[in-house]
């Protein structure tokens, strides 16, 4: 019975593409306020909305332009309503 509820967890622990964006940009650097060592998990939380976009909700509205700056080429960054949005980047250079 042990080995079916290990199996349970590890197939509830799938990450979906939102678990994998915020894995690579949480401890991502910001610059704000002019202070040192600022990371994106300071200001923002997950949100579980969308499997396959990041929702955030944010202390500070100066993490948006900081985010931004910190991710971009690499991810999309939107705001809509009281969340930030991040979604992987279509774009080629």
């Amino acid at each position: 019975m042990d080995k079916k509820v290990e199996t349970t967890e590890r197939i509830s622990k799938t990450l979906t593409v939102a678990d994998k964006i915020w894995e690579d940009i949480k401890d991502v650097k910001l610059e704000m306020f002019a202070l040192p060592n600022q990371f994106v998990n300071s200001y923002c939380k997950p949100v579980p909305i969308e499997p396959t976009k990041l929702y955030l909700t944010f202390s500070a509205s100066a993490v948006l332009p900081a985010l931004e700056l910190a991710i971009q080429g690499k991810y999309d960054v939107e705001l809509v309503n009281k969340y930030i949005i991040v979604s992987k980047s279509d774009k080629k250079f």
